[in-house]
């Protein structure tokens, strides 16, 4: 089969129609209550730039310094998952703390990185790149646990103005703790379901008025509910150090530990599920697996290390203008081997005897980052007009090892397995053998921005800024030859390769804020990104069929977004909406419609969709986090089989409720649901989507709509001592916690559990 390419270039952006607009303004008519109308203030940077995130699950400003206004009157949306939430709900990992935001969804990946805990999409498109700690990047593949977390804050759109080379739907960003000038400790303790101990303690020290020093610690130890096997051992050290607190000149020094030694998930066959499909009608009505069934072995492990040291210096120029440098250093190791089940063989004529077949995967990789980040920002007024201004440059080094090594030693008994009844072993005489090939890639990245959000007297608010970006991308691989790609050699042959890429990028984002009163806004804004070859996963590739190919040009994505938000009841709700058009252009597709494949850079796909989302206190005993999520997604030039399908495992519906009521001082009961609805596999789904296609065997074609409900209640014993129990899944539901992009396995959601936990405060 002959391949080639054609790289598309000057490609036009597409901007969207006066509909899109039409359609919007239908959300910008909520209820006003208790308005205030006064004068605009000049705006000042204040000293303490400090956001309390524990006793509320509002706040009123984002941690980036390139969000230089309220978020009432930041044009972009922009949801805070506070430190109460996550404490209310025992949310332990990124994962789980995202459950409180609509419009996300997880996946489980492939080749032994089904354990991944952070395959994470945001409306319609793969963020894992695109995930940062204090607003720079976290390269940790592993578990993100959030004992060192104060918050999440999750940015909806395209962002390339803000971090430069990043994907169509946004980023998430984790504020870490640093030490106070406040002597403050907390040390709680958790029993649960399946074992689970948990075990944290978060303990500040003063050293004087203007500095002090903090230690978060956390071990966790226990199993997963309702899944065999499945373990996890995990334990986290960090400490700060902060100087020149309240004073003109701040300086904060931080290091994190985190060790994971887990026995990993491989998930299990998809076979029985209500979407499973088979050319063979007889094996359509197979009945499906036990969701506690384990296909791994007692030699499965995860190994994951990883260490961040931090360094920030800030210092106020004058009572309007500070400037902030921020240093990091990040390295995180995984070592695992995942067995999991792969083919099944269906053909003897009793169910109990079908089998499924184990594929161990050995995984080595590290990661490590070197940046620093300098922000400037500052505001001036002339008259009616106040300028807010925030500008700098970063620079990084991100690299990936990537070391190959073969399971070698299992005998063709140990990879069988039983479908209905498998039986844990271990490997007799397991060795996992270096092979000599490994990939190494590197990206070197220069980036400098600029923001100006000026305040035209007390109604309207224009920002816009741009960003430029010059990167260089290099892939050293080390392959095995094959008697295909290197007929001249002897097969097994070491062969080392290297690619290059090297480019800039321009991204700018613009908006406009009518304010109708002082606690509202309405407001409309457009942002473009670019993602370079490989800007996902440092790895270029040399395939012709590969949208990692340094030959290709960086995928382009828009989004436009109009919406409104409103700070209510004296300041204490939050109730934000927001229609949005988000379109992703340049992606490689096959043109041909023969056998001799033509690849160009002509592949679009679109999502536009409606979120809305509410925060904060109804009454002073009552507070609420809820969001809901309507979105259509399609690829629009695809190729001939996919053109006009959604795109895979994308829900049209989503939505999250969490709410907590204070019923005497001492006695807090909460209770939340999560949603999602139908998703298909892409064009191989039910009916087909557009009918041209049909779906492969032993697939899940569709996952079912399900809904989930949680709750909580807490009593204060006394001044210093509380206690808390938390029920997971109350209803027992049974469902697709996230599926591989294949379609052949799943991890179901956890069994209903429990949790008590007893924490002493001082």
């Amino acid at each position: 089969m002959n391949k080639y390419i054609t790289s598309k270039k000057h490609k036009t952006v597409n901007y969207l129609g006066a509909s899109v607009v039409t359609a919007a303004v239908l959300l910008t008519t909520p209820l006003i209550l208790n308005a205030e109308s006064t004068v605009l203030p000049s705006v000042e940077v204040e000293t303490d730039k400090t956001i309390d995130y524990t006793d509320t699950y509002k706040v009123n400003k984002s941690s980036s310094a390139k969000v230089v206004q309220d978020l009432v009157d930041t044009p972009q949306t922009i949801q805070v998952i506070t430190k109460k939430v996550m404490e209310e709900q025992k949310a332990t990992t990124l994962q789980e703390a995202l459950r409180n935001t609509p419009g996300v969804t997880l996946l489980l990946g492939e080749q032994g990185n089904t354990n991944d805990k952070n395959n994470i999409s945001m409306r319609g498109f793969d963020v894992n790149s695109s995930i940062y700690k204090d607003g720079i990047k976290d390269l940790n593949a592993a578990t993100k646990d959030m004992f060192n977390t104060e918050a999440v804050e999750i940015t909806k759109g395209t962002v390339g103005a803000d971090n430069g080379a990043s994907v169509p739907s946004g980023y998430i960003n984790q504020v870490t703790k640093t030490a106070t000038n406040k002597d403050k400790g907390e040390v709680t303790g958790s029993y649960g379901t399946a074992d689970n101990s948990r075990l944290t303690a978060d303990l500040n020290k003063a050293l004087s008025e203007t500095s002090g020093v903090r230690l978060n610690v956390m071990k966790q130890d226990g199993e997963v509910p309702g899944r065999d096997e499945v373990e996890l051992d995990r334990l986290g050290i960090a400490a700060s150090v902060a100087f020149g607190i309240g004073t003109n000149t701040r300086s904060s020094f931080s290091y994190e530990r985190y060790e994971q030694d887990d026995v990993p998930d491989g998930a299990i066959p998809v076979i029985g599920l209500k979407g499973y499909y088979n050319s063979n009608s007889a094996l359509m009505g197979a009945n499906k697996v036990d969701t506690s069934n384990f296909y791994g072995t007692s030699n499965d492990y995860e190994k994951v290390t990883t260490d961040t040291f931090t360094a920030k210096f800030e210092h106020d120029l004058s009572d309007k203008t500070t400037v902030t440098n921020t240093t990091r250093y990040g390295k995180s190791k995984i070592d695992s081997l995942l067995t999991q089940s792969a083919a099944l063989t269906l053909t003897n004529a009793n169910p109990s005897n079908w089998t499924a077949t184990r594929v161990a995967q050995a995984r080595w990789q590290e990661n490590e980052i070197l940046a620093n980040v300098t922000n400037f920002k500052t505001s001036a007024q002339t008259g009616s007009v106040i300028h807010n201004i925030s500008s700098g440059f970063d620079v990084s080094i991100e690299n990936q090892t990537t070391k190959i090594r073969t399971a070698n030693g299992i005998t063709a008994d140990e990879k069988l397995v039983n479908l209905y009844n498998p039986v844990t072993i271990g490997y007799s005489n397991l060795s996992l053998d270096p092979t000599g090939a490994r990939t190494f890639g590197e990206t070197k990245n220069l980036g400098a921005y600029a923001f100006d959000s000026i305040n035209l007297g007390e109604k309207v608010i224009l920002t816009g800024g741009g960003r430029l970006d010059k990167y260089e991308t290099k892939t050293d691989i080390t392959a095995l030859s094959t008697a295909t790609s290197n007929p001249t050699l002897p097969v097994g042959t070491l062969v080392p390769s290297n690619l290059e890429d090297s480019g800039t990028l321009k991204s700018w984002k613009v908006g406009a804020v009518y304010k109708p009163l002082d606690n509202g806004s309405i407001y409309i804004s457009y942002a473009d990104s670019q993602l370079p070859p490989s800007g996902a996963n440092f790895t270029l590739s040399s395939s012709a069929t590969s949208g990692a190919n340094p030959e290709m040009d960086p995928q382009e994505a828009q989004t436009i977004e109009l919406g409104t938000k409103w700070d209510l009841l004296n300041n204490r709700l939050s109730l934000t909406s927001a229609i949005y058009k988000t379109i992703n252009q340049n992606e490689l597709i096959n043109i041909s419609s023969t056998s001799i494949a033509e690849y160009e850079q002509v592949g679009e796909r679109e999502v536009k969709g409606i979120e809305l989302g509410l925060a904060g206190q109804i009454t002073d005993a009552w507070s609420v986090t809820a969001g809901v999520a309507k979105s259509e997604s399609e690829i629009t030039k695809g190729t001939t089989a996919t053109t006009g399908s959604a795109l895979a495992y994308t829900p049209k519906w989503t939505a999250t409720l969490w709410s907590s009521y204070n019923f005497t001082k001492d006695l807090t009961a909460g209770m939340g649901a999560r949603y999602s609805g139908k998703m298909y596999a892409g064009y191989a789904s039910a009916a087909n989507q557009n009918g041209t296609v049909a779906p492969a065997d032993g697939r899940l074609t569709e996952v079912e709509a399900y809904v989930v409900y949680d709750a909580m209640a807490s009593y204060k014993i006394s001044k210093n001592l509380s206690t808390q129990i938390n029920i997971y899944n109350l209803a027992d539901k049974e469902y697709v916690a996230n599926v591989n992009k294949n379609g052949n396995r799943y991890t179901p959601g956890a069994a209903r559990s429990g949790l008590i936990s007893l924490a002493y405060k001082f």
